[in-house]
């Protein structure tokens, strides 16, 4: 049996979140199989970008997004309804025709840590002390304002 190429098993390990698993079509290519409990679609293993996204428009193929998951090294798939969906810098997987050459024959690669990673800059360095940490921080002039108004 043959084994998939590394870039494959990094896309879709096993337990993977979007069902993805590397088989190999009866016409003989690789493929990614997504198995979910009611359905089982085959998508080509090339990923779809830039250029290929174009061709991929035009020959009327079906697509699905990855959308890389921040701080995993795993992806989810989004659905794509015709236009509705698709983003110039996304990447796709096209729906696997047997007979028909892949769209692309790109293989994946993770994007780098630093777009991975969450922007947290906007959450304020401090910390709230206190029995209810979510409860705040209350300065003293409002709890005088508080006691005055009650």
């Amino acid at each position: 049996m043959r084994k998939p190429p590394e870039w494959m098993l990094q896309l879709a390990p096993h337990g993977n979140p979007a069902h993805l698993t590397p088989v190999i079509c009866p016409c003989g290519l690789w493929t990614f199989g997504e198995r979910d409990q009611t359905m089982w679609t085959v998508w080509d293993a090339g990923i779809i970008q830039g250029d290929d996204l174009t061709v991929a428009i035009i020959l009327r193929r079906p697509l699905i997004r990855l959308r890389h998951v921040p701080g995993v090294s795993t992806c989810r798939l989004e659905n794509v309804f015709g236009s509705a969906g698709i983003s110039p810098d996304g990447q796709y997987l096209a729906l696997h025709e047997c007979g028909h050459m892949p769209i692309s024959t790109t293989p994946y690669k993770p994007p780098a840590d630093s777009r991975t990673r969450q922007d947290l800059s906007w959450m304020p360095e401090t910390r709230p002390s206190g029995p209810d940490p979510w409860g705040g921080i209350i300065q003293e002039k409002e709890l005088t304002l508080f006691d005055e108004q009650t």
